[in-house]
């Protein structure tokens, strides 16, 4: 439980029209705002970005015109437990007991930037700070309450989720991986891995939407569509729903992954272009980091020739049987070295056709169909090579 304490000379509680919520509105001054506040941002569904325009701005006007802050700043708001004034000391008290629920909800950069102001002693004892705190929300209601308010920078659908707990299942089965520490959950968290990057991974191996003559083209470049799907899916109480037998083979298909553009690059790709400067082996893409296999690689492959071969491996995959279960027909270690050539033999000739443009690569029907029909022939060439060697 924290027990914060606000200066304030004006204070007005509102109740809701509806339901038993409450709020306090109020102006505070920024040189006391209290520091502890700080420790409450668990329920803001983005991590502060200091390098944003929106930032610099409030530092700016902080700094520079001080007795404007608070006109020209929406403030912070606050969930919390209870909420009262203290008439005599002039002070609207909150008390924050859950950090799931209770917190910061909007307004961290502002916190941050004040915050900082107050650690550097900057002279900003003539700036307020408009404070809205609420009480009598219910929890689950905290998540739209969060996104709702974020729209000066728009919190993307994939924060929401992570607050509404929905990715707690994919970070427990890639807790004991050593890159799980390099996935971001939440907007504007620094870190290597896009978590609607490991969805877009994942969803083009759902072979309850896609087959061998249905392939997830539509899905190249729309990974907040990929969110959406999840959510809906994390939403529904039932344990048979794609995206959860997705997750559990996730450290196989994120391992995949690396493993095909390693065994990519091995092959004579590097004079291919990414753009209109880059090629597959220029020098910035030397020491390219290869996350999920925990190495470094010289060379890049683009994610337009990357899907495309990814995806075709869906046809090893055993959907479904036993009932909400993945396996693999052939191990990936011997699968991905005996297809790779004709795998990039096939993206290459696409890419030519598109005018070496890798994103039109990835949008090209044919560079899908080929990689699975790819990978589908390397399993029926090792069948039909089991089967002589056991009738001999």
């Amino acid at each position: 439980m924290a027990t914060l304490r606000f200066s304030t000379h004006q204070f007005r509680s509102i109740p809701a029209p509806n339901g038993d919520s409450k709020f306090g509105l109020f102006f505070t001054p920024t040189n006391n705002l209290p520091s502890a506040l700080w420790n409450w941002r668990a329920v803001n569904p983005r991590e502060v970005n200091t390098r944003s325009g929106v930032y610099r701005a409030i530092t700016q006007t902080l700094k520079e015109e001080p007795t404007r802050f608070h006109e020209r700043n929406r403030g912070i708001t606050i969930v919390a437990k209870e909420l009262r004034f203290d008439e005599s000391r002039k002070e609207a008290i909150l008390e924050l007991d859950d950090e799931k629920v209770h917190g910061v909800v909007d307004g961290a950069h502002t916190l941050s930037a004040i915050i900082k102001a107050q650690e550097s002693g900057d002279a900003i004892g003539k700036a307020y700070v408009f404070i809205k705190a609420v009480v009598g929300i219910d929890d689950g209601q905290i998540a739209e309450i969060a996104g709702g308010l974020n729209t000066s920078q728009q919190v993307d659908l994939t924060s929401l989720e992570n607050l509404r707990t929905h990715f707690d299942e994919l970070k427990a089965i890639l807790k004991s991986q050593p890159y799980a520490g390099k996935i971001a959950y939440k907007m504007n968290e620094d870190l290597p891995v896009d978590v609607r990057e490991v969805l877009y991974y994942l969803a083009v191996f759902d072979r309850s939407v896609y087959d061998e003559n249905r392939h997830p083209v539509a899905l190249f470049g729309r990974k907040e569509g990929i969110v959406r799907r999840f959510a809906e899916q994390a939403t529904e109480e039932s344990d048979e729903d794609s995206f959860r037998i997705l997750i559990s083979k996730a450290p196989d298909i994120l391992r995949l992954r690396d493993l095909i553009e390693k065994a990519a690059l091995g092959m004579p790709v590097g004079r291919y272009k990414l753009g209109k400067k880059l090629r597959v082996k220029s020098d910035p893409n030397k020491q390219n980091d290869l996350i999920f296999l925990n190495e470094k690689i010289d060379g890049k492959i683009p994610l337009g020739w990357m899907m495309p071969m990814l995806a075709g491996f869906r046809a090893n995959v055993q959907w479904n049987k036993p009932k909400g279960t993945f396996s693999w027909i052939v191990p990936l270690d011997e699968l991905v070295p005996a297809c790779i050539e004709q795998l990039v033999n096939g993206i290459q000739d696409v890419h030519a056709q598109e005018n070496s443009r890798p994103e039109y690569v990835g949008r090209n029907s044919i560079a899908w169909r080929m990689s699975y029909n790819a990978v589908s022939q390397a399993i029926l060439q090792r069948e039909l090579t089991k089967a002589r060697q056991k009738n001999k």
